[in-house]
């Protein structure tokens, strides 16, 4: 079998880091939804940049989260490659609230490149939420990314796939490659990890970091900045040992029985 390729790609600099007040006033004055924002003008342009560094990869299919920025920093590979965007609830940001973001079928009016009719490896109604503020939690986030890890190499085997998501999908990287959420690093704006695996069994090879972005990046926000699980506000060592319990729970189930959203 032909080698296996996971190219994973972080959204570029948020609009509303960079306008944080005037984003805050816009919400509560439209009802917008404060987390899903999209990307700022600088961020457009890197996302450009980023699709420029990769097309020269031999791209079978392009999977992106579904949250604005996101889709956005997707858009110019879609267009440079003639695929389409599927959307897959597996790539959502940590802490996602899945009741808040649109479904695919309410992106294409602006997103014509969304794939509304893609069947996600990852359904909503798989993602655990808890019932007081219909929220994610870390331990279920990291098995998510767990389950991602298990299905990526096998839907997509011989072939290309990149995935576009948030920079806590850093964890990706950690779980493909057997390795702790310290070992993975950060992930910058717009960063592009590489991993190859060349058959079936064996181990994944880093052949591009993400942790940092100036191959390919020509401007950055400071906003907008190189993120790992020790920039949080509970540190590294506790997040440590949620990826090490949803080790020990094992990758999130498919849940058949779920209302969907």
């Amino acid at each position: 079998m032909s080698q296996t390729t996971i190219i994973l790609i972080r959204h570029g600099a948020r609009h509303d880091y960079a306008n944080m007040e005037m984003w805050k006033r816009q919400c509560e004055r439209l009802g917008l939804e404060a987390s899903d924002p999209p990307l700022s003008a600088l961020g457009h342009a890197q996302a450009r940049q980023a699709a420029d560094a990769l097309v020269s990869e031999d791209v079978a299919a392009i999977l992106c989260s579904p949250y604005l920025r996101v889709i956005q920093t997707a858009q110019p590979l879609a267009h440079r490659c003639g695929l389409p965007l599927s959307v897959e609830n597996g790539l959502a940001e940590f802490h996602h609230a899945p009741k808040c973001i649109p479904p695919p079928g309410k992106r294409v009016g602006c997103y014509p490149e969304v794939d509304d009719e893609y069947t996600p490896l990852h359904a909503v109604t798989d993602i655990a939420v808890s019932e007081s503020d219909g929220k994610e939690s870390v331990v279920e986030y990291f098995r998510r990314i767990r389950r991602l890890a298990c299905e990526l190499p096998s839907m997509y085997a011989g072939r290309t796939v990149v995935c576009y998501s948030h920079a806590a999908s850093v964890a990706l990287v950690a779980a493909l490659t057997s390795s702790s959420l310290q070992e993975a690093g950060k992930f910058a704006p717009c960063g592009i990890w590489k991993l190859v695996r060349k058959s079936e069994g064996s181990t994944w090879e880093i052949q591009i970091r993400g942790d940092e972005n100036t191959g390919h990046i020509t401007a950055n926000d400071p906003s907008t900045f190189p993120w790992g699980f020790a920039d949080t506000r509970r540190g590294l060592d506790w997040h440590e040992s949620q990826w090490q319990e949803s080790g020990r729970l094992g990758p999130t189930a498919a849940n058949e029985d779920g209302e969907k959203l």
